[in-house]
């Protein structure tokens, strides 16, 4: 159900540093992490990636509705890639057989091109659910995985499943926001998918400062109260550019005990702890992770220099799901 349509303007200026620090795909690397350089400025080289787009979904979903969603969006962009590469191709092949296009060709094909879908971010509350990386694929036996759906927190049971984002062990629940950026890392100048990790990174850190709590980077990837206390992971997915996965930030939601319960610990990070913005803020202030999710969105876009917001609200989205042909056709 579509509630209600929303366009913010960004001031896109951005500041002279350097990416912190050196991410790979993966959400919570255990080994230290080594500096990148990199240049602060990642202007939008394409029309279609001036503008970012925003669906909030408003109440808690099915993990695999989530997934579902976020899907159908990356693999839209990515499709539109292959169609346009495809047209370049031909084209390369026109050129070196000496064949022209007539002028109402070549301006066809430019519109096609410039069609081109906009960096997207999709954010989410999911129904409680214990997310394992591909670090984890592997390495979990199948009584691990019983160990951990036994996590019992504020009798809430967890589901458990396998993603294919990076980093070990993660969950969702009612109350933490989280974020899937669909973007296409080439339509910006100078990206790449380590500084894409630190601009998450420190969007995070400007949303967490909006509500007057200091977030901090560390060796470990997310962002961090302390050395030892995280508010928010990172766990990024990659694919010809195009990205998926994305980033949690705990809100006012309850922090299983994974580790106290079963022995693996968040993100194998043994002795870490998790805490919430509205924890940190106490009084019984609660945070809204719809007005979290607002303020993330404006701050990424500033941090990537897009100028225009435009944010939709939602309960819950129809995907069509293609069913594969069993015949011969």
């Amino acid at each position: 159900m579509l509630q209600r349509f929303r366009t913010f303007h960004t001031a896109a200026r951005l500041s002279q540093k350097s990416c912190g620090h050196s991410h790979s795909h993966s959400s919570e690397p255990t080994e230290q992490s080594t500096p990148i350089k990199c240049t602060s400025k990642f202007p939008p080289n394409k029309p279609s990636s001036r503008t970012l787009r925003h669906l909030h979904f408003t109440v808690p979903l099915p993990y695999s509705k989530g997934q579902l969603i976020q899907n159908s969006f990356s693999g839209a962009m990515l499709q539109f890639k292959k169609m346009t590469s495809t047209i370049q191709k031909k084209l390369k092949v026109l050129e070196s057989s000496n064949q022209t296009m007539n002028e109402y060709e070549a301006q066809l094909l430019s519109s096609i091109i410039q069609m081109k879908p906009s960096p997207t971010v999709l954010t989410f509350q999911f129904q409680p659910i214990i997310t394992a990386g591909k670090r984890e694929k592997y390495r979990l036996t199948e009584d691990d995985i019983i160990k951990i759906k036994s996590v019992d927190q504020l009798d809430t049971k967890y589901d458990f499943v396998q993603t294919n984002r990076g980093g070990e062990l993660s969950f969702h629940n009612p109350g933490q926001l989280v974020v899937y950026p669909i973007f296409d890392l080439k339509d910006f100048s100078n990206l790449t998918v380590k500084c894409f990790v630190s601009q998450l990174e420190s969007a995070i850190i400007s949303t967490l400062a909006k509500f007057d709590v200091k977030g901090i980077k560390t060796s470990n990837t997310g962002v961090w109260i302390t050395e030892d206390v995280k508010i928010s992971s990172l766990g990024l997915h990659v694919s010809r550019g195009v990205t998926s996965h994305g980033v949690s930030i705990n809100v006012n939601n309850s922090i299983p005990e994974l580790e106290k319960q079963t022995g693996f610990a968040l993100c194998g990070l043994p002795g870490k702890t998790q805490t919430t913005i509205s924890e940190i803020k106490g009084n019984g202030e609660v945070v809204k992770v719809d007005e979290v999710a607002a303020v993330f969105v404006r701050e990424l876009a500033k941090s990537m220099g897009i100028e225009r917001v435009e944010s939709v609200d939602l309960e819950d989205l129809e995907i069509e799901v293609e069913e594969e042909s069993s015949g011969c056709n």
